[in-house]
Order: structure tokens, then sequence, then C-alpha cells
């Protein structure tokens, strides 16, 4: 279990040096290293959607694993909620600022480790749900699957099993090749 201190205020979060969240109030601290895995996905899936949006003239930022979203700024009815997620792609400029993103991100992935699959399938798919975040991507390596939640289909689970290629439904004609990820 990772180790959790209780009612973090923001000020504590952003001048913490480890790698750290705050769920429903509750500062933790994350793995201070990712797998070679999981930093080859990341960077598979960022260069997808950096590569469409510049293509496409876009206006919105990728941003990864070390930029704040601040959730409870979004919806003022959550618990404490600051995540660090793998990917987002932010389209309100401005709503961010040196501390982080506080605006609803486009989309959303997170890339599973074993200390953090049980909040990214639970209270971080609620909470992206609640605020706002139209695509919600889990990249779970240890299971080789892709679960992907969309605000169209209600956030109902859609499981890609060992797939190939998926459609981005945010950005449509964008489909990342994540063959390569399994490997």
């Amino acid at each position: 279990m990772l180790p959790k201190e209780k009612h973090v205020s923001k000020d504590t979060f952003i001048n913490m040096k480890e790698k750290s969240e705050v769920i429903d109030g509750e500062l933790v601290i994350l793995d201070s290293g990712a797998s070679i895995g999981h930093v080859r996905a990341l960077n598979v899936i960022r260069k997808a959607l950096e590569g469409y949006i510049a293509k496409n003239n876009g206006s919105c930022e990728v941003f990864t694993e070390s930029a704040r979203l601040f959730c409870n700024d979004i919806d003022r009815s959550l618990n404490e909620n600051y995540y660090l997620p793998d990917i987002m792609v932010v389209c309100d400029s401005n709503n961010i600022d040196d501390e982080g993103v506080h605006s609803a991100p486009l989309m959303v992935i997170e890339i599973t480790s074993p200390s953090t699959r049980q909040f990214d399938y639970g209270q971080k798919m609620v909470v992206y749900e609640k605020i706002g975040v139209k695509e919600y991507w889990i990249v779970d390596l240890q299971k080789k699957v892709v679960t992907v939640y969309k605000q169209l289909n209600n956030f109902i689970a859609e499981t890609h099993i060992h797939c190939d290629k998926l459609a981005v439904s945010v950005y449509p004609g964008l489909e990342i090749d994540l063959s390569s990820i399994w490997e």
C-alpha cells in the first residue's frame, strides 16, 4: 500500500519533492521511477497526439506526468484531488498557470503500474467523469488492455484487448498505433 497522509493543503502538495498526488484529501506518494515499458507507452501516445494537433493546427497542448491537474478547482464539490496524469490534452489555455491545469482536460491517459492501478480504475475514473473529461484511457501494460471511457457513452467502459491501433474519439481520424507498447 502507498504511504498516505491526511488533509494536505494545496501549498504542501505543490512544494512536494516526491512524485505525489492528493486523492480525496489524502497525500499519496507515488513510485519515484517508471518502468521502461511505461515510458515507451507514454512516448508513443504523446507523440501521436502532438503530431495530430500540430498537423491540424490545433491549439490544445499535451502535458505529461509532471503537470498537475487541480480537479477540485474545476468542481468545488469534490474533496481535494490533485493529480499528475500520465498524459492529458488541455484546450483551455486561460486556466493553465505555473502551478498546473485548472480546467477539465479534453482527454486523459493513465498508464497503470501495480501501485496505481486501483486509483486509475476507481477514484480517478469517477473524478475525471465528474469534471467533464471527454475521453479517458487506462493503458494497462500488465494485462495488455486499454480501457476507454467516453463522455458520449456515459463513461461506460470499452475494453480493447491487445489492440494494435485505437481510434481517438475526440480527434476524428486519429488512430494511435499501440503495437510497439505490447512487445
